[in-house]
């Protein structure tokens, strides 16, 4: 959930100048949970006060505070369909829990058995394609680490690319497709799933890395292709801020470009916090230790939370940035003696 602050300005004679709000009671967030913080103008400072007396609070900045779906078992799949096609791109980011003989995607008819599927607890993945394995090395995949996986089809010409970097050939005619299942169907494995697009043409090995874009994030709608993105499916329910103006649902996944919606085949998926959020808690935070106080000289629009290893209680206090009195009233409008 995000947290916006309602800001006290000091008023100055004929103009406005930033001041620091405060807050009427410690914040609470419960262990695990992240929340994002938006703030009404760029801050100058942000002070963080840590009142918990065990974990850590850790706070980070991230671009993208978006979403992820996560179908933890129970045989929850997404499903849709779409036109007939033959020569296609399908890439996304994915999270396993565990390392197993895991679906990962499927196409068909319904009853094809052309499919991307994890290959042991070794790491390896495997493409079928009508009913011919062709397996990667070891080590594409680990247990709750981000990858970027793309499926290239085209005839006998089939790869799969992880990270930017082909890993698999299967030259097993293909055949034509307008279905699509990611997750598995046929077993209890736990994968999460972000930021899907579907492009109606087999793409080359720079157009891939155009799309991986090194693990930065990347809308599909900017890649050089983006003449043939015929799906694109965010996982977005709008949970940190408004990022579309309709929620994705557990339910369904609305195709941001195309019509062709995912529909929960099971009662089980649920969000939670996206890649770039995922990454940037673990890898690109600060951490606060109980009892602790942070200052930082920062100018931002907003900043997100994660209580560590207990539930934490804190502070937030920010003033916004000095802004010259010359363009002062640009921002504010007439002061109290106007």
């Amino acid at each position: 959930m995000s947290f916006r602050y309602s800001t006290g300005l000091q008023n100055v004679g004929s103009y406005q100048v930033s001041g620091r709000p405060f807050l009427k009671s410690t914040i609470g967030l419960t262990d695990g949970d992240t929340q994002y913080t938006t703030f009404p103008n760029v801050t100058k400072k942000i002070r963080v006060k840590n009142r918990s007396t065990g974990g850590a609070l850790k706070i980070g900045f991230a671009d993208n505070a978006r979403r992820a779906f996560d179908m933890p078992g129970g045989h929850d799949h997404l499903e849709t369909s779409f036109t007939n096609t033959s020569a296609f791109t399908i890439a996304f980011w994915i999270k396993p829990t565990t390392l197993t003989v895991t679906r990962v995607l499927q196409l068909g008819p319904l009853v094809g058995n052309t499919r991307l599927q994890g290959h042991g607890s070794n790491g390896a993945i495997k493409l079928f394609v009508d009913g011919v394995a062709e397996f990667s090395n070891n080590n594409m995949t680990a247990p709750d680490t981000w990858v970027h996986m793309a499926v290239v089809i085209n005839d006998t010409n089939n790869k799969v690319y992880v990270n930017g970097s082909e890993e698999i050939t299967n030259t097993q005619p293909a055949g034509d497709y307008d279905f699509l299942s990611i997750g598995a169907d046929t077993a209890n494995y736990d994968d999460i799933y972000d930021d899907m697009c579907f492009f109606n043409s087999a793409f080359s090995p720079e157009e891939i890395s155009e799309l991986y874009a090194d693990g930065d994030y990347f809308d599909p709608r900017d890649h050089s292709q983006a003449a043939n993105l015929v799906s694109w499916w965010a996982f977005e329910d709008n949970n940190y801020r408004d990022y579309f103006a309709t929620d994705d649902t557990t339910s369904t996944i609305k195709d941001r470009i195309g019509s062709n919606d995912l529909t929960q085949q099971g009662t089980n998926g649920n969000f939670v916090p996206g890649r770039q959020l995922d990454t940037a808690i673990n890898s690109h935070s600060i951490t606060i230790a109980a009892g602790e106080e942070l200052e930082l000289n920062v100018k931002t629009k907003s900043m997100f939370l994660f209580a560590d290893g207990a539930n934490q209680d804190f502070d937030i206090s920010a003033s916004l940035t000095g802004i010259p009195a010359g363009r002062m009233f640009d921002l504010t409008g007439p002061g109290i003696d106007e």
